[in-house]
């Protein structure tokens, strides 16, 4: 099972109007072809499944604090 996602920050640039920066993440790739036999096999893809899942949250969370540290600077400098 793979699983492949894009984050995109939006935030606002220097001169534009300011807004609080958010992030927008989706799906790129989604590779469910598991042929399951078990209960073990399913909790393992979906446990594969979930930690994709998760390693997304925390890079959305970096991204969001970053850009949340540049709209704060930007904010500073008006």
């Amino acid at each position: 099972m793979e699983c492949t996602f894009e984050i995109e920050v939006a935030e606002p640039k220097r001169g534009e109007m300011m807004f609080r920066p958010y992030v927008n993440f989706r799906i790129k790739q989604l590779n469910l072809t598991p042929q399951c036999m078990t209960d073990r096999e399913i909790d393992e893809q979906v446990d594969l499944l979930i930690r994709d899942v998760k390693k997304l949250g925390t890079a959305a969370k970096r991204k969001l604090k970053d850009a949340m540290a540049r709209h704060d600077q930007l904010l500073a400098e008006r």
